[in-house]
């Protein structure tokens, strides 16, 4: 079992230890990697990722009774968007004073437990986040600045997040929201099938559970948020964070069957039909029937006020068009015959 986890490196704690002194520490920039820790190698020492894939983002860091905290965060549609794929294993935070180099001065590794981050394709944004927390143990104010380059403020985050779903839904029909089970009982182990392994190779999540969902289709686009309860077990079962939709049902996979259920969420978002290129979604409206409602045209003697009312008048029609009391009489003479009439 390899190391899961994050610390502050011994660089780390160096550039700590000159806040005493009264500096000032400037976080530089976040990187996510691919890289497994080396042999022999602990976190502590490393001085930089193994293998450094892209920059990430975080929150301000905060400072709360000796306690830096800060969410560190990655987003395929970052500079320009993910080309390829890849395993996240490890990330570090970079740091510096005004009289030093930058160093790594936080390493963390997802050790057996990578996550896949998928290609940045049809505005699909795949996000890992990720909270750390660093014992400043010092007595001395603590003078933290940040690269605007490297974070995001709470507002352009929650700007970022309207964004995301903006783009997100403009695509979309409907989405079903409910919450499910996913039970620890019913797990089968599948046999190695090479068309099924996906972009990258996935044999390791080997275990699978169906969790019957009626509404479920193959079309949908799957959302799973675990419950705060269920999150330890699933680490503990090493849950795959991929989710397969089938006509009924939702495919989860796992390295190993969980020893409890799961309470979790999920949203099941069917894509729209789209008239152009734009990515939006195109509703047609159905012509109106008399079991179904839909929409009408306005013909020759109806017209419609600025508040949607209809009238119906008689301009366009002339007086020639018009049937006049004597036309109707003779008309009606016709259909009923007096009875001095009748044979």
């Amino acid at each position: 079992m390899s190391y899961y986890g994050g610390t502050v490196t011994v660089a780390g704690r160096n550039l700590i230890t000159s806040l005493m002194a009264g500096k000032t520490i400037e976080f530089t920039r976040i990187m996510v990697g691919s890289g497994a820790m080396p042999e022999g190698v602990e976190p502590i020492d490393m001085v930089t990722l193994v293998t450094p894939v892209a920059e990430g983002v975080s929150s301000v860091p905060t400072v709360e009774n000796g306690v830096l905290s800060m969410v560190v965060e990655y987003r395929n549609d970052l500079n320009g968007g993910l080309q390829e794929g890849f395993w996240l294993r490890e990330f570090g935070v970079f740091a510096k004073t005004e009289d030093t180099e930058e160093i790594l001065l936080y390493y963390a590794t997802l050790g057996d437990s990578p996550q896949p981050v998928n290609a940045y394709k049809d505005n699909r944004i795949d996000i890992r986040r990720y909270p750390i927390s660093i014992a400043l143990e010092l007595d001395a104010d603590v003078q933290i600045t940040y690269n605007p380059g490297a974070f995001i403020t709470s507002a352009e985050a929650e700007e970022l997040v309207r964004t995301m779903v903006q783009e997100a839904v403009s695509g979309v029909g409907t989405a079903i929201i409910k919450d499910i089970t996913i039970p620890h009982t019913g797990w089968t182990w599948q046999e190695e099938n090479p068309d099924e392994q996906g972009e990258w190779d996935m044999d390791e999540y080997r275990n699978y559970v169906d969790v019957p969902v009626e509404e479920a289709a193959e079309t949908q686009f799957p959302s799973v948020a675990l419950h705060k309860s269920a999150l330890e077990v699933a680490k503990d079962a090493g849950l795959c964070p991929t989710v397969q939709t089938l006509a009924g049902a939702l495919r989860f996979w796992a390295k190993r069957s969980p020893d409890a259920d799961m309470e979790a969420t999920i949203a099941l978002v069917s894509p729209g039909t789209s008239s152009s290129g734009g990515g939006g979604s195109t509703y047609v409206l159905p012509v109106a029937t008399a079991t179904r409602l839909g929409g009408v045209k306005i013909g020759k003697g109806i017209s419609v006020a600025a508040d949607g009312t209809i009238t119906a008048s008689t301009s366009g029609v002339s007086p020639d068009d018009m049937a006049s009391t004597e036309d109707t009489e003779s008309m009606l003479d016709e259909v009923f015959p007096s009875e001095d009439e009748n044979p």
